[in-house]
């Protein structure tokens, strides 16, 4: 009879969890999603939605019609803009909506020097 003698077992890996995995995962995540909320509102004054409502283009003229909401104390300034066919800015417009209300409908006309064939309501801020 022969007795053999096991050989000796080897020395564990260590165990790469999956938890180091997870938490970066998680970082990566909130980090896009922090990216993506301010790549969405890049550009906005916060507290304040101007919203191009109609645009009727006559020749020499385009009245346009917006609306604004902002906070009730605040005098907020908004360029209208008009565009020919090739989308060349040919009339430009800084209109004002006054303190004392929280939300405003405004109408202005800006005379052009063409036939205006659209509307655009550009940078609106805190006066």
């Amino acid at each position: 009879m022969t007795t053999s003698v096991s050989e000796p077992a080897a020395p564990a890996e260590p165990k790469r969890g999956r938890l180091g995995l997870v938490i970066i995962g998680i970082v990566c995540a909130v980090a896009a999603g922090g990216f993506g909320f301010i790549a969405a509102h890049v550009g906005q004054t916060p507290g304040i939605d101007a919203q191009l409502i109609t645009y009727d283009a006559r020749p020499g003229s385009i009245e346009v019609n917006f609306s604004i909401a902002k906070p009730k104390g605040d005098v907020v300034r908004c360029t209208l803009a008009a565009f020919d066919e090739n989308m060349t800015t040919i009339a430009k417009k800084d209109v004002t909506a006054p303190a004392g209300t929280s939300k405003a409908g405004l109408s202005e006309t800006l005379p052009t020097p063409g036939r205006a064939t659209s509307a655009q309501l550009q940078d609106c801020r805190k006066a």
